[in-house]
C-alpha cells in the first residue's frame, strides 16, 4: 500500500490524494508518497510562485539580471581539491 506524507506525518493514503491535493496546493505544502516499508517513492511538491512585475530575481542584490546569472552559471567551476587548497585545507 503507498500512503502519503506531509511533514513526516501519514495523512492518508494514494486514494486520498486527490481529495487532498488541493488543500496541499493552497497551503504551498509538499507531501510524500511512501510505500509499506517507509521508503520514499516521489515527492510531489507546488512550484514557487512566479515573480511579481518588478521584483528582483536576487532580492539582496537587485541588480543581477538574467543574462548576468546565465554567465556565471556558464563559467567554469572549481574542484573539490581546488577549494580545499584556495581554503588551505589541503
Amino acid at each position: 500500500m503507498v500512503a502519503l506524507y506531509v511533514g513526516g506525518e501519514k495523512v492518508g493514503t494514494l486514494a486520498d490524494l486527490e481529495r487532498l491535493l488541493p488543500e496541499l496546493s493552497a497551503k504551498r505544502q509538499a507531501a510524500e508518497l511512501r510505500d509499506d516499508t517507509g521508503n520514499r517513492l516521489c515527492t510531489i511538491a507546488p512550484e514557487p510562485p512566479p515573480l511579481a512585475p518588478g521584483e528582483p530575481l536576487v532580492p539582496w542584490d537587485p541588480t543581477i539580471t538574467l543574462e548576468e546569472l546565465n554567465r556565471r552559471a556558464a563559467e567554469p567551476g572549481f574542484t573539490i581539491e581546488e577549494v580545499r587548497k584556495r581554503l588551505g585545507w589541503a
